[in-house]
C-alpha cells in the first residue's frame, strides 16, 4: 500500500531523543527554548510558543486575544473540527462562513455579512497548506476591529505575497501532530509579534503561572506545556522543512501535468501570490463522473493506493455545532466540495515509481 502519509524518523532524530533522555531534563527546558527561537526564524516573528498540541495552540491564542462568554468567531466549516472546538473551549460561539470554491478557504467577500456588534476575531484556516486572502480578510477585520488568527496547522513554510504563514495574522497556530509536513508525534507552535500576547500564551500554557515567581498564579491555565523529548524531535524535522515542502511541491507538479486533461477531475488553484505546501494535494471528483468520488477511492485502495477525505462532513453537522447555523443552504460551496474532494499521497518519501503509479492508476480510469 501506498501510503497518503509515510512518517520517517532518521537515525540523527532516534540519537537527539536519546540524548534528551540520557541527560535527566524530560520536561520543557533547553530544547524547547531552541524549537521556539527556530520556529520564530522560520516564520519571520519576534515569538514562538511551543505547545502540546495544534488544539492547544489555538485555545491560546484565543485566550491570548481576550476572547470568552457572548463572544463570536468568524471561521469555515470546511476544517478539522479543533478549529471550531478551539472557540467553544474559551465559551465564545462559532459562526461559519462559507468557502471559495477554488482554494478550498473562507471566503472573504462573504465574511462580513456574518459580523455583528459580538464578532471578536476571524479564524482563518490554510487549508491543505495554501494561506488563505489575509488581505481582503484585514481590511475586513481592521474595519471593524477584529483579531485575525491564523491556522497554519497544514501550511508550514507556505507564503502569501512573500510573507511566511505564521506571520498572517496577529497569533499563528501550527500543529506538529505526527501526520504534518513536519511533527513532533504531538505538539503545536504559536507565533506572533505582540508581546503581551506572547507573555499571556506563555503563561497559559503552565496553568496561569507567573514565570517570575512560581506557584504565584495571573488566571485559569492549563498544563499545554511540550517536553524537552518532543522539542529535539521537532528541531530535527524543522532543519528538513524547505527540503520537505520542495518534494511536495515537485509530485504536485507532476500530477498537475498529469490530471489537467481530465474532464471528470478538477484540480486545486494554487495562487500566484502564495506558496503552497502541499500538506495535501486534493482532487475534486465531480459529481456526473463515470467514477464518483466515494467509487474511485475504493478502486485506488484495491490498487494499493491509500487516500483519504478531508472533511467530508462539515462541521455545521455535528450535533454541538449544529444549532450555530441554519442548515447547510447557507454554505453551498462546502455542502459541494464534501462531497467531491478526495486526497492522494503527496508525502515527501514516495518515489518516482510511485508517483507514476499513481497517476498511470488514476488515468487509466478517465482516459
Amino acid at each position: 500500500m501506498i501510503p497518503i502519509t509515510r512518517i520517517v524518523v532518521k537515525k540523527s532524530d532516534i540519537n537527539a531523543v536519546a540524548e534528551v533522555l540520557k541527560s535527566g531534563y524530560l520536561v520543557q527546558g533547553k530544547k524547547v527554548a531552541e524549537l521556539e527561537k527556530k520556529f520564530a526564524t522560520l516564520c519571520k516573528t519576534k515569538y514562538a510558543v511551543a505547545l502540546n498540541s495544534g488544539t492547544a495552540a489555538l485555545h491560546t491564542a484565543l485566550y491570548a486575544c481576550g476572547l470568552g462568554q457572548g463572544d463570536e468567531v468568524i471561521t469555515t466549516p470546511f476544517t478539522f473540527v479543533a478549529t471550531a472546538n478551539s472557540i467553544l473551549m474559551v465559551g465564545a460561539k462559532p459562526v461559519f462562513v462559507d468557502i471559495e470554491e477554488k482554494t478550498f478557504n473562507i471566503d472573504p467577500a462573504k465574511i462580513e455579512k456574518a459580523i455583528t456588534k459580538r464578532t471578536r476575531a476571524i479564524i482563518a484556516v490554510n487549508m491543505y497548506g495554501q494561506p488563505a486572502d489575509y488581505d481582503a480578510i484585514w481590511n475586513i477585520a481592521k474595519k471593524h476591529n477584529l483579531f485575525i488568527i491564523e491556522d497554519a496547522a497544514q501550511s508550514v513554510n507556505a507564503t502569501y505575497k512573500k510573507k511566511m504563514s505564521g506571520n498572517l495574522g496577529i497569533v499563528g497556530c501550527f500543529s506538529l501532530y505526527a501526520s504534518k509536513n513536519i511533527m513532533s508525534a504531538e505538539g503545536g507552535i504559536l507565533t506572533t509579534n505582540d508581546k503581551r500576547m506572547y507573555e499571556k500564551a506563555r503563561r497559559f500554557r503552565h496553568h496561569g503561572e507567573d514565570e517570575g515567581k512560581r506557584y504565584h498564579y495571573f488566571d485559569l491555565g492549563y498544563n499545554y506545556r511540550m517536553t524537552d523529548i518532543l522539542a529535539a524531535l521537532a528541531i530535527g524535522q524543522l532543519k528538513k522543512v524547505k527540503e520537505i515542502t520542495k518534494k511536495r511541491q515537485e509530485n504536485a507538479k507532476k500530477y498537475d501535468r498529469a490530471f489537467q486533461r481530465i474532464k471528470e477531475i478538477e484540480l486545486s488553484h494554487p495562487q500566484n501570490d502564495r506558496t503552497h505546501a502541499y500538506h495535501q494535494y486534493t482532487l475534486r471528483i465531480k459529481h456526473n463522473s463515470k467514477m464518483n468520488r466515494n467509487a474511485l477511492k475504493a478502486y485506488l485502495e484495491k490498487k494499493g493506493i491509500q487516500t483519504n477525505i478531508f472533511y467530508p462532513v462539515p462541521l455545521y453537522r455535528f450535533k454541538h455545532l449544529a444549532h450555530m447555523n441554519n442548515g447547510k443552504s447557507r454554505f453551498p460551496v462546502t455542502a459541494k466540495i464534501a462531497n467531491e474532494v478526495l486526497s492522494i499521497p503527496v508525502q515527501p518519501h514516495l518515489s518516482k515509481k510511485e508517483v507514476s503509479y499513481i497517476i498511470k492508476t488514476i488515468t487509466s480510469v478517465y482516459v
